[in-house]
């Protein structure tokens, strides 16, 4: 596993990660022990950055469970989504109960939700100790200008956006910009667009991908994520996968040589 600098905050994070929508909203003793093993898997891979939110159900509470005893040298990223300043404060104590930490790593202001009157208090908490790092997130590209102007408060430590090989907006200013302020970058989607999950792996199945495997690529998902990492902003990918056999899978992308631009070019190609 290649472990990359998260922006200014200074932790050095796997360069593939672990997301948790849908994938961790596990229900019953089967599905909670699935997400175990998920997590074994994980961390014998070299992950130790995690990504999760009270929005994805028992997510955050399941990923906790997974962790207990083993929270060494992990870096768990959480969430808010309150519309005023108590009800934000409430979440986050939720959330330190259900991950079951007396700090959290990175706490995001989920797609920009009332950002400004939410930070004073993620600012405290940062203040306090119990939340190290602050981020503020958005899925919304038509959303990226309000992203920015967050971003250049200088009270974000990282920026959490959609970017893939079939959404390559993030690349015209966001990406750019976390460079300048050394806002560290974390992807989301990094597979597929949110609403059309299997487009790009369905496109580039119709592909002869041998020129990538002297890259140590040999699916269609791994040259989605390999291509991400070329990106020199780029902290982490946080792909979200209910498979066991998808964790070596996508996190062996990090290893091997990265992908030079007449490549990257060649790949661009096959998505028009």
């Amino acid at each position: 596993m290649q472990y990359r600098t998260l922006g200014r905050t200074g932790l050095q994070v796997s360069a593939v990660g672990m997301g948790t929508w849908q994938s961790f909203d596990a229900r019953g003793r089967e599905e909670v022990e699935h997400v175990n093993q998920l997590v074994t898997e994980a961390l014998r891979c070299g992950v130790n950055l995690f990504d999760t939110a009270p929005m994805y159900g028992a997510a955050e509470g399941v990923l906790g469970l997974a962790l207990r005893g083993r929270r060494d040298g992990v870096i768990i990223a959480t969430k808010v989504l309150a519309h005023d300043r108590r009800a934000a404060q409430a979440q986050v104590e939720e959330s330190f109960r259900q991950l079951q930490v007396d700090v959290i790593d990175l706490m995001q202001i989920h797609n920009l939700a009332a950002w400004q009157d939410v930070t004073p208090v993620l600012e405290r908490y940062k203040a306090q100790g119990r939340v190290r790092f602050l981020g503020v997130t958005d899925y919304r590209t038509g959303m990226f200008p309000e992203l920015m102007r967050a971003m250049r408060t200088g009270a974000f430590d990282t920026v959490q956006v959609p970017y893939n090989l079939g959404d390559r907006e993030a690349e015209r200013e966001v990406l750019p910009l976390a460079r300048t302020l050394n806002v560290g970058v974390l992807v989301m989607t990094p597979l597929c667009p949110m609403f059309d999950r299997s487009r790009l792996l369905r496109a580039l199945r119709r592909h002869d991908l041998s020129f990538l495997r002297p890259y140590g690529v040999t699916t269609p998902g791994q040259a989605l994520l390999k291509y991400l990492l070329a990106h020199p902003a780029v902290a982490s990918l946080l792909p979200a996968t209910a498979k066991l056999e998808r964790v070596p899978e996508n996190t062996a992308v990090a290893d091997g040589p990265p992908l030079p631009q007449p490549v990257l070019r060649q790949l661009e190609s096959l998505m028009r």
